[in-house]
């Protein structure tokens, strides 16, 4: 069954429907909810709030197959909401050993175990909540710039503004952790970290 059809089914209170959707995107949501609050249980509270908010709403969407970008725009306002609400940044600890310890997102986060990305996934994090989210949607989630446009309510120009601001800094963060105290890693090495994903 497509997603359209699903969607259609979810609408007229199928709760199977719901079950299929939530299967769907679950971990797409909690990867994305956990690399942006920084924290598990942040995360889960942010993924458990999203599907509530989709089942209690999903009347308002017009139209099925912009179920995608809607079902993320609710994460990111609920996100943000959470960001807002606790008053603080997120810490900067190291997410891959976070990662080893949890349920659902560990083989998502498998690819966070070389040390290159390790350092990509510590930069992206030390962003600016607005930077991060768009770093998140464009390469994790990789949806076009229209759409994210959608998700986080603001115009495509708005976007692509951001992400140039966020690879400038992750640019900046990523030279940085090639020079500083990494005096064993060669130039070719702190090139492919420069390089990694952003460039």
């Amino acid at each position: 069954m497509d997603e359209k059809e699903l969607v259609r089914r979810l609408k007229s209170g199928d709760k199977d429907a719901f079950d299929a959707l939530y299967e769907k995107y679950k971990n797409i949501l909690l990867r994305m909810a956990y690399l942006v609050s920084g924290q598990m249980f942040d995360a889960e509270d942010i993924v458990q709030e999203t599907f509530v908010k989709c089942y209690l709403h999903i009347g308002e969407l017009k139209k099925e197959e912009g179920f995608r970008p809607w079902l993320f725009q609710i994460l990111y306002r609920t996100a943000y909401r959470q960001a807002k609400k606790r008053k603080r940044e997120i810490p900067e600890e190291d997410i891959a050993i976070r990662a080893d310890a949890t349920d659902g997102v560990t083989s998502l986060d498998r690819i966070i175990e070389t040390e290159n990305e390790r350092l990509v996934n510590q930069a992206v994090q030390s962003l600016e909540f607005k930077h991060r989210a768009v770093v998140m949607l464009y390469y994790y989630n990789e949806m076009a710039t229209k759409e994210i446009a959608r998700v986080l309510g603001c115009t495509e120009g708005t976007v692509k503004s951001r992400l140039f601001a966020a690879r400038k800094k992750l640019r900046g963060k990523l030279a940085a952790y090639g020079e500083g105290g990494r005096g064993h890693e060669n130039d070719k090495n702190r090139e492919d970290i420069r390089g990694l994903y952003f460039l």
